[in-house]
């Protein structure tokens, strides 16, 4: 394989993507193929344990020098990574956090992601309940003046984005809410993937190297999620983008991803059957 072949086209974001298992030998691929970028966003299901798995093997095979994380509030960031110097546990490293309380899956998935790389300097992408509540009321653009001129979060969105961003929504609400109603949730991913955007480039200048961003597929993709506002605030960045789905997944890859892999599918149970219960007429 010709690596300059499969590499081309990653700094413009044109990768044609390739549906890879994620074996041993996929692994490798992907690696290759994201090889020459100092960006990095990596996807996943969240409660999918597979994913977990490949983010860590990619991690320690790439050797970031900075990991942001979608799942660590921005609050913790300083204190998270005096622990890691002083050598904390795992289960300090939780505490610290409050892991469990946050709703995310058991930490048992994300630590090995973090030991796969002891040294990186960690950025934490999470927004506050505080600046959260101003994008509920004043949109993207809650994340204050700053923000809003790095990643350009006063520009619309093109049309057809705007669209797509607001079936994402539709679909992940299960069709219990008129599209039109959504157009506030379409602000809030937005202000979540600049946030995610501003994390992986701290995690780059204070790690001083390679950027590695763990968040989930939609915030990775590279026509709307994250990487998009990156490339708003560092127009010459290379950047690419490893995508996670699962056996059977009816998937049009696009130019969402760099590399697409795909991971067995775990039980479990109709994600829309709790959400119609929650709606449904007390």
């Amino acid at each position: 394989m010709d690596r300059r072949s499969v590499l081309a086209g990653i700094a413009s974001t044109a990768f044609v993507p390739g549906v890879l298992r994620a074996s041993g030998a996929a692994l490798d691929k992907a690696v290759l193929a994201v090889a020459d970028a100092r960006f990095i966003a990596i996807g996943e299901r969240h409660d999918n344990p597979d994913h977990h798995k490949v983010q860590a093997a990619l991690v320690a095979a790439l050797k970031p020098s900075g990991l942001a994380f979608e799942m660590i509030p921005q609050v913790h960031e300083a204190a998270f990574n005096t622990l890691r110097k002083q050598g904390a546990s795992r289960e300090a490293l939780a505490e610290a956090i409050d892991w469990a309380q946050s709703g995310w899956p058991d930490w048992s998935h994300y630590a090995p992601i973090l030991e796969a790389a002891p040294d990186a300097y960690i950025a934490c992408g999470g927004i506050s309940s505080e600046t959260l509540g101003k994008i509920y009321r004043f949109g993207e653009v809650g994340l204050g003046s700053e923000m809003t001129a790095r990643y350009a979060l006063n520009e619309p969105l093109p049309e057809a984005v705007q669209a797509d961003m607001l079936n994402t929504q539709y679909e992940a609400h299960c069709g219990l809410v008129e599209r039109g109603k959504l157009g506030a949730m379409v602000s809030v991913q937005r202000a979540w993937d600049a946030a995610y955007a501003e994390a992986w480039r701290r995690a780059a200048l204070k790690g001083g190297g390679r950027s590695i961003l763990i968040c989930g597929n939609a915030h990775a993709r590279l026509d709307q999620g994250a990487p998009l506002y990156l490339r708003a605030a560092l127009p010459d960045a290379v950047l690419a983008s490893i995508g996670q789905i699962e056996t059977g997944d009816q998937f049009d890859v696009g130019e969402k991803f760099s590399v697409l892999l795909t991971s067995p599918r775990p039980e479990r149970g109709d994600p829309c059957e709790k959400m119609r219960a929650s709606m449904a007429p007390k």
